[in-house]
């Protein structure tokens, strides 16, 4: 790995397990490499590690020469979470590389956005001037945007429920001002038309991005009752934002170790919870 002030310039692998699909993606420094994402909800535990040789053979490299493992640690799929992080702790744990994990939610909200803005400008998804995006610079992107925006992101957990946040780019400056968690979205809907009559200025616009699909109807209530620019855009986790923001990590120093990293379920396993209801 080589570094200058602090930058991270090395080769980083991220993944993402936490929904239905299934994100890997190949990083050097701020270059992304190479990115594989699939639907495989129930079968991550099968095709993770092939898809990962895959990648890394199609670079031309082997797990050892990674300096870095990015990883989604949740909220989402109780499984698919535990797998990914697994299989992270693993490889950070057996070729001595730096292990980060990253809020699924906030990638969820980064790449959201970015398609968001870029649909905006009358682009493809991810495409600048006709060509892929190359480099991981998907703040960059989203900081084009003018004014303020807020950013909900949405992973569905049922019964009405998401794993959701809010997050805010103003002024060149990304940041969470709802952390992750789950919640009803009724309820949840109505907090933030309660934030925005709150606040000392509404903001641009407000961008819900994720698994929206199933949350429909609130969201079309908030969307008549909110006072300014609203959207929904559905996206699907892509590894390459769990990658840029593991990179920022890395570089703020924010690492995490095989032993130390916990995943972010925020709710019991369905099958957990069942067990603690009949026992009460």
């Amino acid at each position: 790995m080589n570094s200058d002030n602090n930058k991270f310039t090395g080769s980083l692998l991220a993944v993402d397990t936490s929904t239905s699909s299934m994100s890997i993606a190949l990083a050097n420094g701020k270059v992304l490499v190479d990115e594989l994402t699939s639907k495989a909800e129930r079968n991550h535990s099968i095709h993770l590690i092939p898809h990962i040789q895959q990648l890394l053979a199609s670079a031309g490299l082997r797990p050892k020469e990674l300096d870095a493992f990015a990883v989604g640690v949740g909220p989402g799929s109780y499984t698919g979470v535990r797998i990914g992080v697994t299989v992270g702790k693993t490889f950070a744990w057996t070729h001595g590389m730096s292990l980060i994990g990253v809020s699924s939610l906030e990638a969820m909200a980064l790449g959201g956005m970015e398609a968001f803005y870029v649909s905006k400008k009358g682009q493809a998804d991810h495409e600048d001037n006709g060509l892929p995006f190359k480099e991981l610079s998907a703040l960059d992107r989203v900081y084009q945007t003018d004014g303020t925006s807020w950013v909900v992101p949405m992973i569905e957990a049922r019964r009405g429920q998401a794993f959701t946040a809010l997050y805010q780019v103003a002024d060149h400056r990304w940041s969470c001002l709802e952390k992750d968690g789950i919640r009803l979205m009724s309820s949840w809907a109505e907090a933030l038309l309660e934030r925005g009559r709150t606040a000392s200025q509404l903001p641009d616009r407000i961008v819900f991005t994720g698994e929206t699909e199933l949350h429909a109807e609130v969201l079309q209530r908030f969307f008549e009752e909110w006072g300014g620019e609203a959207a929904e855009w559905p996206h699907e986790i892509k590894a390459r934002h769990i990658a840029e923001l593991g990179r920022l990590q890395w570089e703020a120093g924010r690492t995490d170790t095989a032993h130390g990293l916990v995943p972010n379920y925020t709710q019991l396993p369905e099958a957990e919870a069942k067990l603690l209801g009949k026992k009460s």
